[in-house]
């Protein structure tokens, strides 16, 4: 064992010693009117008095009126998002690990502390995925109070717009797509509400993955269950899909052989495939596929249900089952067939033509993982097993995948990486190896609180640190000194406009939602009779086709649709993914059919767009809201100072200062709008500094 390696087993050591005593050493200091303080963790508000956990364990309660007014304050944040005793302790505990490793990379220390106004647009764009208004910046930037970073990363994981923007980066992580075109002819709407729904409610990741990996039904009775009918008839891309999101391993070229680069066998995709081969997803499932045997029967329905509701459609509306004017039917029925369920018949079965190790020609691949100790199976469905074994705490890399992607999201890189596909000698090679391990266990902490999770990053000295300029090459380590300089995502940029152009409240409007196409789809077929299934058949009649998508329950318990036709919304309220040649898609959103393929790079039509797009036209006009704005101030040197407030978040030089002025003295409103078209032409307007 070499000096390099025992030097990284001690820090280790040290970090997971480090983790045992946060809870005792590190509680927040409070302070009384009188000037007494005391250490103490805070538990709640009850009343007009607050409850606190002191060190030796005892808990007391102290009448809030005893405490100084930024304590006050303090506690009101706190009782909506739990104390941050422990969120600080980790967040100095991943500092004092980058410091030690950037000191051997050369640096002295990190990046210069980023200023007040890169650290506000930062964490807006970051956390809820939009630039601060004006009014916003200002709050910020005019406020005296020493905690005023912390509270707004508080403020900003409680607002609306956290759950959006996160729900962006999964969209593109899941491949979430609602076109009926794309997944098999029907639609994925709920499933998509259903993400939303999750991360709004900020439900630990692990019971969110562990639903979609155990969903039975459809999509209108298990919205989850759009996890595995997204890829039905392409079973082992799915299974693909799996490992790269929730273990960080591409497995999928040891479909067809042996894997050339890494240890997976051909046999150990099918072993590990074998999982899902007894889950029955559709109608069509004889054949092809991961699953043998030729079974015809509807998903989840008394034996011959389709065929008897077929002859009472035929008998009773006078139903032509093939016929053109009657093909709404035939997808009715097929949409109500794409449905989840266990089927022990079914079995996963290798190709003729195996040729790799681990297996023969046309054999049952028999359950097996991959990683770790092995599922265990007794008494549990595969599905349920596997899921089970994936979230154990003692999985080697379900917490560490999603810990990694989520540090990737507030410094623009991975610790390990690429995040669909690394080996363990990466995560023994990383640069930062004791941060690795301290934040997969800090997940498991926080048992898999993104929100918690993120603000202990946020709060990191490294995260609140100048950005690197230069991208970092991957073939060398990068030592986190800061985050590196990032482009808006599409999103970002998009939400950014929408702000621009509404203001605010563009975080609280929604979209369609699916609810209609979940209560249509929605159908017990043990327990329903003809006529209550034909009743639902009757309401997808009145909104078939692309309006599906925009229909919503005009009431609760209703089949009556009303539709949406707003598009003046935030990305993640928009369809998923949004329409093509849209400043969206312009900009990079991906069209979600690879995991994680959203693109960063600039291009000509995004220049062209920005400069003379409508959507430029509407932000930055005669006619736009930053125009009307302006009127609120007097002078000229206060109009430029607004207009940079809204676009950049942040005071001009003393150059642009003397420039803006005297654009806006020659030509008045248009000098305003010459301004802002120029910032949110620059550079500076999409990229997070």
């Amino acid at each position: 064992m070499n000096n390099k390696t025992c030097s990284i087993i001690v820090r280790i050591l040290a970090v997971l010693l480090a983790g045992i005593f946060i809870t005792n050493s590190q509680a927040r200091t409070w302070t009384s009117t009188d000037g007494k303080s005391m250490q103490a963790i805070f538990l709640g508000i009850e009343g007009d008095n607050l409850r606190f956990k002191m060190r030796d364990g005892n808990e007391i309660v102290v009448p809030k009126d005893r405490f100084i007014k930024a304590d006050q304050e303090a506690a009101e944040r706190l009782d909506l998002i739990g104390d941050d005793s422990f969120t600080k302790a980790s967040a100095r505990q991943i500092d004092t690990l980058l410091a030690g490793n950037l000191k051997e990379a050369g640096f002295s220390s990190f990046n210069d502390p980023l200023p007040d106004d890169l650290f506000v647009r930062r964490v807006y764009l970051d956390i809820i995925g939009r630039i601060p208004t004006k009014e916003e910046f200002l709050e910020f930037a005019e406020s005296a109070r020493p905690d005023k970073r912390e509270a707004l990363i508080d403020e900003l994981l409680l607002s609306p717009g956290y759950a959006s923007h996160l729900f962006n980066y999964f969209a593109d992580m899941y491949r979430l797509n609602a076109s009926e075109a794309f997944v098999n002819g029907i639609r994925m709407d709920p499933y998509i509400q259903w993400w939303r729904d999750q991360l709004r409610a900020n439900r630990p990741y692990h019971e969110m993955v562990t639903d979609m990996l155990t969903a039975n039904g459809n999509v209108g009775q298990n919205p989850a269950s759009g996890f595995l009918l997204r890829d039905t008839g392409m079973e082992f891309d799915a299974f693909a899909n799996f490992g790269q999101t929730m273990l960080g391993i591409d497995i999928s070229c040891a479909q067809c052989h042996d894997h050339p680069f890494d240890e997976w066998t051909q046999g150990d995709f099918y072993d590990m495939a074998a999982f899902f081969g007894n889950t029955q997803r559709s109608l069509r499932y004889g054949g092809g596929g991961m699953m043998g045997g030729g079974m015809t029967q509807m998903p989840g329905a008394p034996d011959g249900w389709k065929q008897q509701f077929e002859e009472y459609a035929t008998k009773e509306h006078g139903i032509v089952l093939r016929d053109q004017s009657d093909r709404q039917f035939n997808y009715f029925v097929q949409a109500l067939g794409w449905n989840i369920a266990d089927n022990e018949a079914l079995e996963t079965v290798l190709p003729h033509d195996f040729r790799g190790s681990g297996g023969k020609p046309n054999e049952v691949a028999r359950p097996k993982t991959l990683i770790g100790d092995a599922a265990k199976v007794g008494g549990k469905t595969r599905r349920e097993a596997i899921a089970e074994w994936l979230t154990d705490r003692d999985n080697p890399r379900f917490a560490l995948v999603i810990a990694n992607r989520m540090w990737d999201r507030a410094f623009g890189r991975p610790l390990v990486g690429p995040v669909t596909d690394f080996a363990d000698s990466s995560i023994r090679g990383a640069s930062q190896p004791e941060v690795l391990q301290f934040v997969t266990n800090e997940m498991r902490r926080v048992n898999y609180d993104l929100r918690e999770f993120m603000r202990i990053l946020y709060n990191t000295r490294a995260y609140q640190s100048i950005a690197t300029p230069e991208e970092p090459d991957w073939g060398s380590d990068y030592a986190f000194q800061g985050p590196v300089l990032r482009r808006m995502r599409a999103e970002q940029a998009w939400d950014s406009m929408m702000l621009l152009q509404h203001g605010k409240q563009i975080d609280e409007k929604t979209g369609a939602d699916g609810s209609f196409y979940k209560a249509v789809l929605n159908v017990d077929l043990n327990a329903m009779t003809n006529e209550q299934v034909w009743e639902h058949f009757e309401a997808w009649k009145k909104a078939s086709g692309n309006r599906m998508g925009n229909a919503v329950l005009a009431s609760e318990g209703s089949l009556t649709p009303t539709v949406v036709s707003d598009q003046d919304l935030r990305a993640s309220e928009l369809a998923q993914p949004y329409t093509n040649a849209s400043m969206l898609d312009t900009f990079g959103q991906s069209d979600r059919i690879i995991t994680d393929e959203h693109n960063y790079d600039g291009s000509v039509p995004q220049v062209l767009a920005l400069m003379n797009g409508d959507v430029t036209e509407r932000l930055t006009g005669l006619s736009s809201k930053v125009v009307e704005d302006m009127e609120e101030y007097d002078g000229p040197d206060d109009k430029v100072r607004g207009v940079f407030f809204t676009l950049l978040n942040r005071f001009p030089t003393k150059d642009e200062l003397a420039l803006g002025t005297e654009m806006i003295e020659d030509f008045g409103d248009d000098g305003i709008s010459d301004l802002a078209w120029a910032l949110m032409n620059s550079p500076e307007f999409l990229f997070i500094q």
